[in-house]
């Protein structure tokens, strides 16, 4: 595991920040009902720093019967690109702050799929999704 240079919490959500993880929103796998407060609400935000390279990371805590999972539901590479092993570090550092035991991530990217199967994620399903159209 790559350790990160500064993994930071971030106290307040900005506008800049949301518009910066709408990228992470269109790759939703539940769309195309979801917005920003749908997928971003309730999380808690990242900050990493290496180099040259910024990423901003959103993760919302699932408490379950035996313990809890971090899903990661907004991930974005700012400036230089962000390595993947940095990435996995500090999902699993917040992971580690916020007491979960499991994360778990949904994406429409074969790439980001690649990426954290070389860190030890396994994909555990598919997401499939049908849209029902009702006349009111």
């Amino acid at each position: 595991m790559v350790s990160p240079q500064k993994v930071t919490p971030v106290q307040h959500w900005t506008p800049e920040h949301v518009a910066a993880l709408l990228p992470s929103v269109e790759a939703s796998p539940w769309g195309p009902l979801e917005g920003p407060t749908d997928v971003l609400g309730g999380s808690f935000l990242f900050e990493i720093e290496q180099g040259g390279a910024h990423a901003l990371m959103a993760v919302r805590p699932v408490r379950l019967q035996l313990g809890a999972r971090l899903d990661v539901v907004g991930l974005v590479s700012l400036g230089d690109r962000m390595p993947s092993g940095a990435i996995d570090a500090m999902a699993c550092q917040a992971a580690r702050q916020l007491g979960a035991q499991q994360l778990a991530m949904c994406t429409k990217h074969e790439h980001v799929v690649r990426q954290s199967a070389r860190h030890g994620w396994i994909q555990t399903g598919v997401v499939m999704t049908k849209g029902l159209y009702v006349q009111q």
